[in-house]
């Protein structure tokens, strides 16, 4: 029993290494090739950290500027609020003002077309009056 478990685990070694079976010479190439090859891909990756920083850094200054013009805005924003409320106090005074000199334009119309209409009437009264006191005195 021992020999036929020593003869297994020698089987199975043997049928190990044959299956392992490398060229060392490529293996070593191989390796030499991802070594060598290396330092560019450091270099890549450093240019695309640089390039990728120089973004974030025009990125951050556009950032900054909108920011700016965001505060800018609402600066304008509040200025022109405030002016338009100004304007809005105004045109309410100026629309009051309207009013008050229409209310006073018609008062005075009304007033001039009724005592034009009282002299008009008293001269035609006075007309009707001499007309009729004529009739019956007789002389017409």
């Amino acid at each position: 029993m021992l020999f036929t478990t020593c003869v297994l685990f020698t089987a199975s070694l043997t049928s190990t290494v044959s299956a392992a079976n490398a060229n060392i010479f490529s293996d070593i190439y191989s390796g030499w090739e991802r070594v060598s090859e290396l330092p560019g891909e450091v270099n890549a990756l450093q240019e695309s950290y640089k390039q990728t920083l120089e973004q974030l850094n025009q990125t951050s200054a556009q950032l900054g500027q909108a920011q700016a013009n965001v505060e800018a805005f609402k600066a304008q924003n509040e200025l022109l609020l405030a002016q338009n409320e100004k304007l809005t106090d105004m045109v309410s005074k100026l629309q009051n003002d309207q009013d008050a000199k229409s209310a006073t334009a018609k008062r005075i119309q009304t007033m001039i077309i009724t005592a034009v209409s009282l002299i008009l009437g008293y001269f035609i009264l006075i007309r009707v009056m001499r007309w009729g006191m004529r009739r019956r005195s007789g002389r017409v």
